[in-house]
């Protein structure tokens, strides 16, 4: 319950902080909602905002995947894709549906790792909560790791609810 509270009212927060002037704003990547490393494979967050987006780039990311729906709602950024391919950054959409995740999502989600296997990658979506179940069932199913390894990274962000459950344990 409290990553759930922690999630929504650090959503909100972010919302407000998209309206900053990127004069006031941190240069800190750390800093973006909901960031979580995973060391040696990708870096993930919540949504990053416009200024956010060209730190990702200018940090040397050849690769966003973003996994919330477009919609302002979801916090999605508008010019995302546009701020992205200007600064020579791939932009992968999956727009997966947060009350419904589906297996063909997740393949996509494989197909699209590997095609950028050799890239510096960041994966978000609005909160992080989407992306931290698909890496934790990436790296739990695809590569492997035991899950006791994999778990803590997903329960940093969040204890997902019965749709995601019962998405993260089939097959």
């Amino acid at each position: 319950m409290k990553t759930w509270f922690k999630n929504i009212s650090g959503f909100i927060i972010n919302l407000f902080k998209r309206l900053m002037p990127a004069s006031i704003q941190s240069k800190d990547l750390s800093k973006v909602f909901n960031y979580h490393d995973i060391e040696d494979l990708f870096t993930t967050s919540g949504q990053p905002n416009a200024y956010q987006l060209k730190l990702i780039a200018e940090n040397g990311y050849d690769a966003v995947i973003n996994l919330a729906p477009k919609s302002v709602f979801e916090g999605s950024v508008i010019s995302e894709a546009e701020i992205l391919t200007a600064n020579n950054v791939k932009y992968i959409h999956i727009p997966v549906n947060f009350n419904n995740p589906v297996k063909d999502d997740f393949s996509l989600f494989i197909k699209k790792l590997n095609e950028n296997k050799d890239k510096k990658i960041w994966i978000h979506c609005a909160a992080n909560m989407r992306v931290s179940a698909f890496v934790y069932k990436y790296r739990r199913d695809v590569l492997g790791l035991e899950d006791k390894q994999v778990i803590k990274d997903m329960e940093l962000i969040w204890s997902p609810n019965r749709a995601w459950n019962t998405f993260i344990n089939n097959n």
